[in-house]
């Protein structure tokens, strides 16, 4: 990614995000933006895991960072699961459920 354009992103976080999420103990970071504009974060601290962390990325992250910078078409958490983590697991459940049943 480019470094002038995350420094700039970063600065719309700090400026019109970061106050609101402080206030909850939290915090967020920059994953990556990706060929097809979506912009995937890491919230950090209380908001991390939290119950409204998919409401707190569209209506407050994704708000102000398209509206700053039109590249970005979305917002979304990077939970940190991969594709191949999810079909492992499924794998997993279809097992035991076969072997169950």
């Amino acid at each position: 990614m480019d470094e002038k354009l995350l420094d700039e992103m970063d600065e719309v976080l700090e400026k019109r995000v970061r106050p609101s999420l402080r206030a909850h103990r939290g915090n967020v970071e920059i994953v990556n933006l990706d060929d097809t504009g979506t912009l995937w974060i890491s919230l950090q601290g209380e908001c991390a895991g939290c119950i409204c962390a998919d409401e707190t990325a569209a209506n407050l992250i994704q708000k102000e960072i398209c509206a700053a910078f039109p590249q970005v078409k979305k917002v979304e958490i990077d939970n940190g699961i991969t594709e191949e983590i999810l079909a492992q697991a499924m794998a997993l459940m279809t097992h035991r459920h076969r072997t169950q049943a």
